[in-house]
C-alpha cells in the first residue's frame, strides 16, 4: 500500500530527478525514435547555437505529413542539447481527453498564444513550426519551397526575451510523400487530411541544421504589436533557412543543374 501510494502522488516525480515528461518523452517515444537514427543516418549540425539556459524557440521548416521531423528534432535535442523541448502542435490533438492527455505527456502545447508565453517565461525551450500544416500538408511537388510564416513567434520573443534559434531539416520532405491534401475535411473534424503515398517512412538521409541565433533584445511591447515589423522579421528568418537548404540540396547534388544552367 505504501508503494502504491508513493506513485500516485507528486513525489515520485522528484524521485526520478526530471520532469515527468522527460522521462516519458525519453523513455518510451525516444527509445523508438533512436532506433531509427541509424535508419535515417541522421546527421546533426551546430548543436552549439542553441542556448543550454533560458527561453529559446526552435524554428523549423515543416514537412513530411506525419509530424516525424517534430518527434526527430525533439529527440536530438534531448540528447544533444541536454533540454526537454515543449512543442507546440495542431489544436486537433488538444481537443478529445485521450489526445489531450497523450499530448500533454509528451510535452506537446496547444497553438495559444498564453500558453507559449507561460512557457518561455518559465525559462523552456519551445519548438514552433511557423508554417503549420501548409508546410507539413503540402504537396511532394513542392518539396523544400517554404510556405510564408506566421509572424506570432516573433512577438512570443520579444514579450518573453527568448532567444530564436533557426532550425533547417532535410529528409522528411522525401520520407514521406503527399498528393495534398482533402480541404473539406476541416469542416468535420476540425483538421485538413494528408494524402500521403507512403506511410512506411522510405530510408532517406536525414540532417538536421542549428542555425545561428537571433536575439531582439532591442525591441520592447510596442514593437511585439507592429505587424509590419513582425512580418519583416519573420520573412528574414525564413529566408535564412531556406537559403540553408538550398546550400545542403546543391551539396547533395539535388537541383544543382538550376545553379549550372
Amino acid at each position: 500500500m505504501a508503494q502504491r501510494r508513493f506513485f500516485q502522488s507528486p513525489d515520485w516525480r522528484e524521485f526520478l530527478g526530471k520532469d515527468f515528461e522527460y522521462v516519458f518523452f525519453r523513455g518510451i517515444t525516444h527509445a523508438f525514435l533512436d532506433s531509427i537514427r541509424s535508419y535515417t543516418d541522421l546527421q546533426v549540425e551546430g548543436e552549439e547555437n542553441v542556448p543550454r539556459h533560458g527561453p529559446v524557440i526552435l524554428v523549423p521548416n515543416h514537412s513530411g505529413v506525419l509530424g516525424w521531423d517534430a518527434m526527430v528534432l525533439q529527440n536530438e535535442v534531448l540528447k544533444k542539447i541536454k533540454r526537454m523541448p515543449r512543442t507546440m502542435s495542431h489544436n486537433y490533438w488538444h481537443q478529445d481527453g485521450f489526445f489531450k492527455k497523450a499530448s500533454a505527456r509528451l510535452a506537446y502545447i496547444p497553438q495559444d498564444f498564453k500558453v507559449a508565453i507561460r512557457v518561455l517565461r518559465k525559462r523552456k525551450l519551445l519548438i514552433l513550426f511557423p508554417e503549420a500544416e501548409s508546410g507539413n500538408f503540402k504537396s511532394s511537388i513542392e518539396m523544400y519551397r517554404l510556405k510564408p510564416f506566421n509572424p506570432g513567434f516573433v512577438s512570443l520573443a520579444v514579450m518573453t526575451g527568448a532567444t530564436i534559434v533557426p532550425v533547417s531539416i532535410l529528409g522528411a520532405e522525401e520520407t514521406h510523400l503527399n498528393l495534398g491534401t482533402l480541404d473539406w475535411t476541416e469542416k468535420y473534424v476540425g483538421a485538413k487530411i494528408p494524402l500521403p503515398v507512403n506511410l512506411i517512412p522510405l530510408p532517406v538521409q536525414w540532417k538536421i541544421c542549428f542555425l545561428k541565433p537571433v536575439t531582439l533584445n532591442g525591441f520592447g511591447r510596442k514593437d511585439a504589436k507592429n505587424i509590419r515589423f513582425l512580418e519583416e522579421a519573420a520573412e528574414i528568418i525564413r529566408m535564412k533557412i531556406q537559403h540553408r537548404i538550398n546550400q545542403e540540396l546543391v551539396n547533395r547534388g539535388i537541383f544543382k543543374f538550376t545553379l549550372d544552367g
